[in-house]
Parts: C-alpha cells; structure tokens; sequence
C-alpha cells in the first residue's frame, strides 16, 4: 500500500481505491443525514487527499470525483455543483498526488502536511464557488468576492461565521491524522 508503484496488483489497487471512495461517500452521508448540509468537515476532501498522498494522482484524481458524483447522487442533491466540485476535487487529487509522490511515506512532515491539505482544500473552495457562481451568470470578480466573503462571513442563510478555514482545519487536521495512522500501520504489518 505504501508504493503503489513497486509491485501492488492492479485488483489491489483497484481495492483500495473502491473503499477511500465508498469511506468518503458513506461518511459524508451520515454527516449530512445527521447535521444536515452544515458544513465543518469535507470528507470527499479528507480521502481524496489520502488516496492522493499514498496511491499517487490517479488514484486522487478517482477518488475525488467520484466520491462527491456518488455522494450528491445520494444525497439526491446533484446538479451543476456537483460537475464543478467533483472536478475540483479530481485536481486536488491529482495535486496531491504530484505534492507528496515520495516513495517513503514515512518521512512526509506532519506540519507539511497539514498546511498543504489546509492550503488545498481553501483553494478548491475558493474555486468551486467561484466558478459556481460564474455559471449562474455572475460576473467573475464579482463571484470571486462572494466566493472569499461566504468562507468567512454567513451566507445563504447560514449562521457559522469563519465556516471555510474551520472546515478546512478539520480537514486538514483529520487528513494529517488517517495518513500518519496509516503510513505507521502499514510499517508495523511490513
């Protein structure tokens, strides 16, 4: 698991990525079934950055689209949000991917890490909305200040004030813990 590229079967590979997927779908589902669409957690973001970090970009790149395809199909909420944030989330993938590509995943700083998640998932939400906001037929710089000031401000009938950086913390935070759990797991079963 810790190289995919060394020798890990394709069924394996394939595996994985089939549970960072349903783990990412089934677990924003729960939060949205039992906290509604508030947002303090992106859990599509938390796997798609795992799968990223440890399988490479084309598993990043899967693992990002397909778990907010799969999740808004469920959730019964797509639209053309889910077009935008799933190809954002399949470049954070691939970002992350490219970003932390070593072969000893060991050695990847937890504070590297962090900030790096943390600086990821501000810019896929500055750029889903964004370009969101483009598509509904906002103009761009227009969109670009709703975009920054609804991460910070409520909006949309929304009540969180700073609801942006405080889900980008936790995401980051909880992708920092899982990858560091992982990597040390793997290493003890080696």
């Amino acid at each position: 698991m810790m190289n995919m590229k060394s020798g890990v079967p394709r069924t394996k590979k394939i595996t994985y990525t089939a549970i960072l997927i349903a783990l990412a779908v089934s677990l924003r589902l729960i939060k949205h079934a039992l906290f509604g669409p508030m947002q303090f957690v992106n859990f599509p973001g938390i796997f798609t950055l795992i799968s990223g970090v440890l399988f490479g970009p084309v598993t990043g790149i899967t693992v990002g689209f397909a778990s907010y395809v799969f999740s808004d199909i469920l959730i019964g909420l797509p639209g053309p949000w889910t077009a935008v944030n799933a190809f954002f989330m399949a470049i954070l993938g691939l970002i992350s991917g490219l970003i932390w590509s070593r072969k000893d995943k060991t050695k990847i700083s937890k504070a590297g890490l962090g900030i790096g998640a943390f600086m990821l998932m501000f810019a896929f939400d500055i750029t889903s909305s964004w370009l969101l906001l483009i598509t509904m037929g906002v103009e761009w710089f227009t969109a670009l200040v709703i975009g920054l000031i609804g991460l910070f401000m409520p909006a949309s009938g929304g009540f969180l004030i700073a609801v942006g950086p405080l889900t980008e913390g936790t995401t980051a935070v909880l992708t920092v813990m899982l990858v560091h759990a992982l990597v040390r797991g793997i290493k003890r079963v080696n």
